[in-house]
């Protein structure tokens, strides 16, 4: 008689480790960005920040930095110790940028957009790197004493530019939001903008140290411009995009429809130039002739 094979060895279960794992990265992350993790429990839906979530994360750091030290740059006093020009005027700087970001998030809402629009998100991603090199020409100027009054007004003005662009990228109030395919994001793969875009900033960002006591907050603001940058140069040269329905939680994003995809668009302007057009779904629709009455989703507020 033959002999009966023998069990094969049991192989160690790998996938019980995984939860344990993430649950684990996610309480170290958590514990060196309190901000970032503060940020997150505003939110209602886990989804609202994961398009861009790199630059959420940089536009949250990079506009509570910009706001604290306002106070610090432009309070410089002069050599012989008297306070700096418009000294009062300044102070009240919180009175002006708070009901602005109040009143922005008011008509964001009464906006009442279904559907988040890519020409929009590539006009906040802009509106938001000219933020940025605005508040690092204003540090670089107020340093050399050069108008300072009248360039930590404009330091002022930028950063309420710098909340106005956000809200454009932002998908709160929105029914469906838009999300790059894998390929079309700015770290899948070797890309040669990336690492261009990277270089430059890299570059300012040495000079800095030698022009200005505040590098520190220089270089953050260019960290935030280099990654605005390469969304913003991802969202105008991609070939589709998908529309997807919010999800609460992360793991809800494996609920039916997978990843809450409702729809793949094509920009049409792009298309043309696409190596494999063959390669977008049957299902798609132009982004110039968007017809969201045909999708089937789940509005927001109807979300559990």
């Amino acid at each position: 008689m033959e002999r009966p094979p023998e069990n094969p060895p049991e192989q160690p279960n790998e996938k019980s480790d995984v939860p344990s794992n993430h649950i684990l990265k996610k309480i170290v992350f958590r514990l060196l960005f309190p901000f970032w993790f503060l940020c997150t429990c505003l939110f209602k839906f886990y989804t609202y920040l994961r398009p861009f979530r790199l630059a959420h994360f940089m536009f949250f750091h990079t506009a509570l930095v910009a706001t604290l030290s306002f106070i610090p740059i432009v309070y410089q006093k002069k050599e012989n110790g008297e306070k700096p020009e418009g000294f009062i005027i300044f102070n009240m700087h919180s009175c002006i940028i708070l009901p602005v970001c109040g009143y922005l998030l008011i008509a964001l809402k009464e906006a009442n957009r279904k559907v988040q629009n890519l020409n929009h998100v590539i006009l906040g991603f802009l509106g938001m790197i000219i933020s940025v090199w605005t508040l690092f020409g204003c540090i670089i100027a107020i340093q050399f004493r050069f108008y300072s009054l009248i360039f930590g007004s404009i330091y002022i003005l930028a950063l309420c530019l710098f909340f106005g662009s956000y809200l454009m990228i932002c998908n709160g109030y929105m029914d469906l939001y838009l999300i790059l395919p894998a390929e079309s994001q700015p770290f899948f793969g070797i890309k040669a903008n990336v690492v261009l875009f990277g270089f430059f900033h890299l570059t300012v960002s040495i000079a800095s140290f030698f022009l200005t006591k505040f590098w520190p907050i220089c270089s953050l603001l260019l960290l935030a411009s280099f990654i605005f940058s390469i969304n913003a140069w991802s969202c105008f040269f991609t070939g589709s995009y998908m529309l997807c329905e919010h999800r609460v939680r992360e793991d809800d994003l494996l609920k039916s429809p997978i990843d809450g995809i409702i729809c793949h668009v094509a920009v049409r302007r792009n298309a043309e130039r696409m190596k494999h057009p063959n390669q977008l779904p049957t299902d798609f629709q132009f982004d110039d002739i968007l017809d969201i009455s045909r999708l089937n989703y789940t509005k927001s507020e109807d979300v559990l």
